[in-house]
Protein backbone atom coordinates (compact mmCIF):
# COMPACT_ATOMS: atom_id res chain seq x y z
CA UNK A 1 0.00 0.00 0.00
CA UNK A 2 1.58 3.60 -0.74
CA UNK A 3 1.85 5.62 1.98
CA UNK A 4 3.37 9.60 1.17
CA UNK A 5 6.34 10.71 3.22
CA UNK A 6 6.06 14.12 4.79
CA UNK A 7 10.46 14.55 3.66
CA UNK A 8 9.51 13.64 0.29
CA UNK A 9 8.21 16.04 -2.65
CA UNK A 10 5.33 15.14 -4.72
CA UNK A 11 3.68 15.56 -8.04
CA UNK A 12 0.63 14.42 -9.07
CA UNK A 13 0.07 12.06 -9.58
CA UNK A 14 1.72 11.46 -6.86
CA UNK A 15 1.47 7.48 -5.47
CA UNK A 16 3.95 6.57 -8.29
CA UNK A 17 6.42 8.03 -5.57
CA UNK A 18 8.34 11.31 -4.77
CA UNK A 19 12.35 12.59 -4.46
CA UNK A 20 14.10 14.45 -1.27
CA UNK A 21 13.95 18.18 -0.96
CA UNK A 22 17.27 19.57 -2.37
CA UNK A 23 17.51 22.93 -0.21
CA UNK A 24 20.34 23.70 -3.16
CA UNK A 25 18.04 22.84 -5.61
CA UNK A 26 18.06 25.40 -8.69
CA UNK A 27 17.26 24.82 -12.29
CA UNK A 28 19.21 26.45 -14.95
CA UNK A 29 18.08 27.51 -18.22
CA UNK A 30 21.48 27.62 -20.13
CA UNK A 31 20.17 29.35 -23.54
CA UNK A 32 16.87 31.88 -23.36
CA UNK A 33 16.27 34.96 -25.79
CA UNK A 34 13.78 37.09 -24.30
CA UNK A 35 11.83 39.91 -25.49
CA UNK A 36 10.65 42.29 -23.11
CA UNK A 37 7.54 45.04 -23.61
CA UNK A 38 6.60 47.71 -21.46
CA UNK A 39 3.67 49.90 -21.46
CA UNK A 40 1.49 52.59 -19.92
CA UNK A 41 -1.83 51.60 -19.10
CA UNK A 42 -4.64 52.76 -17.37
CA UNK A 43 -3.70 51.80 -13.77
CA UNK A 44 -7.45 51.75 -12.35
CA UNK A 45 -8.33 48.97 -14.94
CA UNK A 46 -5.27 46.73 -14.15
CA UNK A 47 -6.29 47.01 -11.08
CA UNK A 48 -9.09 44.75 -11.37
CA UNK A 49 -6.94 42.13 -11.51
CA UNK A 50 -5.02 42.68 -9.57
CA UNK A 51 -5.84 40.04 -5.96
CA UNK A 52 -6.49 41.90 -2.88
CA UNK A 53 -3.44 42.33 -0.41
CA UNK A 54 -1.51 43.82 -3.45
CA UNK A 55 -0.75 47.36 -4.04
CA UNK A 56 -0.14 48.03 -7.92
CA UNK A 57 2.97 49.92 -7.70
CA UNK A 58 2.75 51.30 -11.16
CA UNK A 59 0.28 51.78 -14.12
CA UNK A 60 2.03 49.56 -15.83
CA UNK A 61 1.98 45.85 -18.00
CA UNK A 62 5.10 44.17 -18.98
CA UNK A 63 4.87 41.28 -21.79
CA UNK A 64 8.15 38.49 -21.55
CA UNK A 65 8.72 36.43 -24.09
CA UNK A 66 11.14 34.11 -23.92
CA UNK A 67 12.76 31.08 -26.04
CA UNK A 68 14.20 28.48 -23.91
CA UNK A 69 16.30 25.95 -25.11
CA UNK A 70 19.15 23.69 -22.81
CA UNK A 71 17.07 23.15 -19.97
CA UNK A 72 18.50 21.38 -17.20
CA UNK A 73 15.55 20.00 -14.96
CA UNK A 74 13.96 18.81 -18.51
CA UNK A 75 17.10 17.07 -19.20
CA UNK A 76 18.69 19.93 -21.99
CA UNK A 77 15.02 20.26 -23.91
CA UNK A 78 13.06 23.40 -24.84
CA UNK A 79 9.78 25.40 -25.12
CA UNK A 80 8.51 28.83 -25.45
CA UNK A 81 6.71 31.02 -22.94
CA UNK A 82 4.94 34.40 -22.61
CA UNK A 83 4.29 36.07 -19.32
CA UNK A 84 2.20 39.13 -18.95
CA UNK A 85 2.91 40.97 -15.36
CA UNK A 86 2.64 44.17 -13.46
CA UNK A 87 4.59 45.50 -10.70
CA UNK A 88 2.84 44.65 -7.27
CA UNK A 89 3.88 45.48 -3.36
CA UNK A 90 2.23 42.80 -0.44
CA UNK A 91 2.52 44.34 2.57
CA UNK A 92 1.79 41.09 4.99
CA UNK A 93 2.34 40.47 8.55
CA UNK A 94 5.50 38.84 8.16
CA UNK A 95 6.73 39.73 4.27
CA UNK A 96 6.86 43.30 2.63
CA UNK A 97 8.08 42.25 -0.91
CA UNK A 98 7.86 44.23 -4.44
CA UNK A 99 7.95 42.15 -7.73
CA UNK A 100 6.33 41.52 -10.90
CA UNK A 101 2.61 39.62 -10.45
CA UNK A 102 1.98 37.21 -13.15
CA UNK A 103 -1.46 37.60 -14.74
CA UNK A 104 -0.89 35.00 -17.02
CA UNK A 105 1.90 33.01 -18.13
CA UNK A 106 1.45 30.97 -21.69
CA UNK A 107 3.60 28.25 -22.52
CA UNK A 108 3.45 25.18 -25.32
CA UNK A 109 4.52 22.28 -23.55
CA UNK A 110 2.62 20.59 -20.72
CA UNK A 111 5.62 19.32 -18.61
CA UNK A 112 6.33 22.94 -17.26
CA UNK A 113 3.10 23.94 -16.88
CA UNK A 114 1.75 20.90 -14.99
CA UNK A 115 4.87 21.84 -12.41
CA UNK A 116 4.51 25.35 -12.50
CA UNK A 117 0.52 25.98 -11.81
CA UNK A 118 1.09 23.41 -8.54
CA UNK A 119 3.48 25.76 -7.60
CA UNK A 120 0.83 28.76 -7.50
CA UNK A 121 2.25 30.08 -11.26
CA UNK A 122 -1.02 30.75 -13.48
CA UNK A 123 0.58 28.94 -16.71
CA UNK A 124 -2.14 27.87 -19.22
CA UNK A 125 -1.16 26.45 -22.86
CA UNK A 126 -0.65 28.00 -25.92
CA UNK A 127 1.15 27.90 -29.50
CA UNK A 128 4.41 29.76 -29.16
CA UNK A 129 6.18 30.44 -32.34
CA UNK A 130 10.32 30.60 -32.46
CA UNK A 131 11.48 34.09 -33.09
CA UNK A 132 11.31 34.99 -36.40
CA UNK A 133 14.46 36.80 -37.45
CA UNK A 134 14.25 39.11 -40.92
CA UNK A 135 16.89 41.55 -41.36
CA UNK A 136 16.51 44.11 -38.99
CA UNK A 137 13.13 42.96 -37.23
CA UNK A 138 12.02 40.09 -34.99
CA UNK A 139 9.16 38.96 -34.43
CA UNK A 140 7.04 36.64 -32.59
CA UNK A 141 3.01 35.05 -33.04
CA UNK A 142 1.00 33.68 -29.62
CA UNK A 143 -2.36 31.71 -31.10
CA UNK A 144 -4.88 28.77 -29.91
CA UNK A 145 -6.02 25.86 -32.07
CA UNK A 146 -5.24 28.62 -35.05
CA UNK A 147 -6.32 31.34 -33.86
CA UNK A 148 -3.27 34.23 -33.00
CA UNK A 149 -4.14 37.02 -30.38
CA UNK A 150 -0.68 38.19 -29.75
CA UNK A 151 1.84 39.17 -32.26
CA UNK A 152 5.28 40.66 -31.10
CA UNK A 153 7.18 42.65 -33.05
CA UNK A 154 10.81 44.69 -32.29
CA UNK A 155 12.50 46.64 -35.11
CA UNK A 156 15.46 49.05 -35.48
CA UNK A 157 17.91 46.98 -32.59
CA UNK A 158 20.90 48.35 -30.98
CA UNK A 159 22.96 46.53 -29.03
CA UNK A 160 23.98 47.40 -25.86
CA UNK A 161 27.78 48.21 -24.39
CA UNK A 162 28.88 45.48 -22.27
CA UNK A 163 28.77 47.76 -18.92
CA UNK A 164 24.74 47.82 -19.60
CA UNK A 165 24.60 44.50 -19.93
CA UNK A 166 26.15 44.07 -16.72
CA UNK A 167 24.04 46.09 -14.89
CA UNK A 168 20.70 43.53 -16.56
CA UNK A 169 22.16 40.84 -14.43
CA UNK A 170 19.39 40.56 -11.40
CA UNK A 171 17.17 38.61 -8.81
CA UNK A 172 13.28 38.77 -9.52
CA UNK A 173 10.49 38.26 -6.85
CA UNK A 174 8.07 36.59 -9.51
CA UNK A 175 4.73 36.16 -7.47
CA UNK A 176 1.75 34.61 -8.10
CA UNK A 177 -1.15 33.18 -6.67
CA UNK A 178 -2.26 29.43 -6.08
CA UNK A 179 -5.78 28.29 -6.53
CA UNK A 180 -7.40 25.43 -5.61
CA UNK A 181 -11.20 25.35 -6.78
CA UNK A 182 -13.43 23.29 -4.14
CA UNK A 183 -14.73 19.89 -5.67
CA UNK A 184 -18.28 19.75 -6.09
CA UNK A 185 -19.18 23.27 -5.30
CA UNK A 186 -17.90 26.83 -5.41
CA UNK A 187 -15.08 28.42 -3.30
CA UNK A 188 -11.16 27.74 -2.85
CA UNK A 189 -9.46 24.54 -0.96
CA UNK A 190 -6.32 26.51 -1.42
CA UNK A 191 -6.01 30.12 -2.10
CA UNK A 192 -2.70 31.89 -1.34
CA UNK A 193 0.02 34.24 -2.43
CA UNK A 194 3.31 32.92 -3.60
CA UNK A 195 6.83 33.76 -4.09
CA UNK A 196 8.44 32.19 -6.75
CA UNK A 197 12.17 33.75 -6.77
CA UNK A 198 14.50 33.61 -10.24
CA UNK A 199 17.53 35.58 -11.77
CA UNK A 200 18.72 36.83 -15.06
CA UNK A 201 21.98 36.65 -15.86
CA UNK A 202 22.24 38.47 -19.68
CA UNK A 203 25.13 37.78 -22.40
CA UNK A 204 24.33 40.49 -24.97
CA UNK A 205 21.32 42.85 -25.07
CA UNK A 206 19.69 45.07 -27.41
CA UNK A 207 17.05 48.04 -27.35
CA UNK A 208 14.64 49.30 -30.09
CA UNK A 209 11.21 49.66 -31.49
CA UNK A 210 8.76 47.34 -30.20
CA UNK A 211 4.90 46.97 -30.94
CA UNK A 212 2.16 44.93 -29.08
CA UNK A 213 -0.72 43.83 -31.22
CA UNK A 214 -3.81 42.10 -29.50
CA UNK A 215 -6.55 40.36 -31.28
CA UNK A 216 -9.55 38.97 -29.24
CA UNK A 217 -10.95 36.01 -29.53
CA UNK A 218 -14.63 34.41 -29.41
CA UNK A 219 -15.81 31.54 -27.11
CA UNK A 220 -15.89 29.56 -30.22
CA UNK A 221 -12.16 30.32 -30.43
CA UNK A 222 -10.97 29.64 -27.36
CA UNK A 223 -13.47 28.73 -25.18
CA UNK A 224 -11.48 28.94 -21.86
CA UNK A 225 -9.05 31.93 -22.31
CA UNK A 226 -11.19 34.66 -24.49
CA UNK A 227 -12.21 36.51 -21.36
CA UNK A 228 -8.18 36.47 -19.88
CA UNK A 229 -7.35 37.64 -23.70
CA UNK A 230 -10.21 40.18 -23.91
CA UNK A 231 -9.03 41.39 -20.86
CA UNK A 232 -5.83 42.11 -21.81
CA UNK A 233 -6.19 43.65 -25.50
CA UNK A 234 -9.13 46.01 -23.73
CA UNK A 235 -6.07 47.62 -21.64
CA UNK A 236 -4.99 50.31 -23.53
CA UNK A 237 -1.04 51.26 -24.90
CA UNK A 238 -1.02 54.96 -23.87
CA UNK A 239 3.08 54.54 -24.07
CA UNK A 240 5.07 52.32 -25.07
CA UNK A 241 8.95 51.88 -23.75
CA UNK A 242 11.65 50.52 -25.92
CA UNK A 243 11.82 46.82 -26.06
CA UNK A 244 14.19 44.98 -25.45
CA UNK A 245 16.13 41.79 -26.98
CA UNK A 246 18.52 39.68 -24.09
CA UNK A 247 20.35 36.38 -24.75
CA UNK A 248 22.12 34.53 -21.61
CA UNK A 249 21.22 32.38 -19.04
CA UNK A 250 18.23 31.95 -16.62
CA UNK A 251 17.75 30.67 -13.06
CA UNK A 252 15.21 29.52 -11.42
CA UNK A 253 15.33 28.43 -7.41
CA UNK A 254 12.25 27.06 -6.68
CA UNK A 255 13.71 26.11 -3.09
CA UNK A 256 13.46 29.50 -2.03
CA UNK A 257 9.65 30.44 -2.59
CA UNK A 258 7.40 30.41 -0.12
CA UNK A 259 3.75 31.26 1.11
CA UNK A 260 3.48 35.13 1.06
CA UNK A 261 2.14 35.90 4.75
Amino acid sequence: MFKFEEDKCYFMPAHFGGWPFDPNAQAIYHDVASLIYRYRTDGDRLSDYIPEGFELTSPELTIQYQQCREVDWMAGSYYNLVTVAAPVRFNGQRDQVEGPFALVVWENKTTPILTGRQMGVPKIYADIEDLHIIANKYFTRVSYEGNTFLRLEMTEPKPMSRQEVEKLSTDINSIGWRYVPKIGGPGAELSQPVLFPMRTEPDSAWVGRGTVQWTELTWEESPVQWLIIKALAELPIIEMSPVMLTRGRAILTESRGRVLV
